[in-house]
């Protein structure tokens, strides 16, 4: 799959999340054939000499920063994060944003792209097709597909908003024309990946599931004998209040700790192996024959009512 000027052997992405994707992470995903990108909680300073300390040899081809994905905001400083991360040789911008169908969105799309013509733009987050067809009417190379549902988001219980990510996605898979479906958010096991590739994904973002590898940002915790590595939402107290230098006045997110995992080789090996034995069931040796061969059945529960 081509995500920008990346070829992906693996239709994994890392969620630019501060316990997440740092410069590290992004080299680890791209020896794999997954891409990462770079999260934008912290000083451009900073997230510049990330992006270009992302140097690196996969299957014996040079990989320099022009493959490298970095988040930007679209408000603040993202005209000055654009311009020094584009000059730094990124090309893959994701536009990081918890609602994508916004007015502030579809201006930061179009800015970006007055500016320059060879980057590809990552939006969202969305959770209903008329949302992803409004991102992609506007300029988005790919839409990320899910919200509320990922483990360290409390949008679900603070505002009520949700959708569950692979109906979101699967309402979205159809009405695309060009702009990639990536599903984000709820993505604990390789089952799940499984299942939004098949309803439908170009790719899966991880979060969670990356968050306890050595190569995440971050230091292993011992607790009672057991590693832990920490896992924030971007909404949550510690993150804004780091980032933003002042005490929140909302949090949206929450901040726990992960199982410490081993290495992103760990995890992505366990998440291909599953895939491929996924695929197997379903007689496909590609994902379109996957796609096509799978069948979803849904089980109906009414309360109160027993067989008899």
């Amino acid at each position: 799959m081509d995500f920008g000027p990346v070829r992906l052997a693996l239709p994994i992405i890392g969620a630019p999340m501060p316990d997440v994707c740092g410069a590290e992470m992004c080299r680890a995903l791209a020896a794999v054939g997954a891409a990462g990108l770079l999260h934008r909680f912290q000083s451009i300073a900073a997230q510049v000499e990330g992006a270009l300390s992302v140097d690196l040899v996969t299957n014996g081809a040079e990989l320099m920063p022009p493959e490298l994905g970095a988040a930007i905001g679209v408000t603040g400083d993202f005209h000055e994060r654009f311009s020094a991360l584009y000059e730094a040789g990124v090309r893959v911008f994701c536009l990081d944003t918890a609602n994508g169908a916004h007015v502030q969105v579809d201006a930061a799309i179009t800015w970006c792209r007055n500016q320059v013509k060879d980057i590809f733009v990552v939006a969202g987050n969305v959770a209903s097709a008329e949302a992803f067809r409004w991102l992609e009417d506007h300029g988005a190379d790919a839409v990320r597909v899910g919200i509320a549902g990922g483990s360290v988001c409390e949008t679900r219980t603070e505002t009520g908003v949700f959708v569950p990510t692979p109906y979101a996605v699967w309402e979205c898979a159809q009405v695309k024309r060009h702009a990639l479906v990536i599903a984000d958010s709820g993505v604990r096991t390789p089952a799940d990946f499984c299942k939004l590739l098949a309803l439908g994904a170009d790719a899966v973002m991880l979060g969670s599931a990356l968050a306890g590898t050595r190569e995440a940002p971050g230091r292993v915790i011992l607790v009672d004998g057991s590693k832990f590595k920490i896992m924030r939402g971007a909404a949550s107290f510690s993150v804004q209040q780091e980032f933003g230098g002042q005490q929140p006045e909302y949090v949206e997110g929450a901040e726990t700790m992960v199982p410490y995992k081993g290495s992103v080789l760990d995890v992505t090996s366990r998440y291909l192996a599953g895939l491929r034995s996924s695929m197997s069931y379903m007689n496909a040796r590609t994902l379109e024959e996957y796609r096509a061969n799978v069948e979803f059945v849904f089980h109906h529960y009414r309360a109160g009512v027993r067989g008899g």
